[in-house]
């Protein structure tokens, strides 16, 4: 299988995964909802593009509704920002 993916490409997804989720600011605009270490998908296509990449595990229950967990921390994608780049991630 043949990949071509350019350096910036891989850089660019570097930088959306270094970038930390606002949980409060979503949870206010009704994207989430916080319910145990998952949270409740009330809006997908409100969903940033930076935290959208970053969901690592969907569910769903008899209801129909959609929960989605995000990883705690965004420091390996930071440190892989730094690597590629020689830059701090910042904003």
């Amino acid at each position: 299988m043949v990949i071509n993916t350019t350096k910036a490409e891989i850089i660019e997804l570097a930088k959306l995964l270094a970038t930390p989720i606002d949980f409060e600011a979503l949870q206010k605009a009704k994207v989430i909802e916080k319910d145990g270490s998952w949270f409740k998908l009330l809006n997908m296509n409100a969903l940033p593009e930076h935290a959208l990449k970053q969901v690592k595990a969907i569910k769903s229950d008899n209801k129909g509704n959609n929960y989605i967990q995000f990883p705690k921390s965004w420091k390996k994608a930071q440190q892989l920002y730094k690597r590629m780049t020689g830059k701090e991630y910042n904003e």
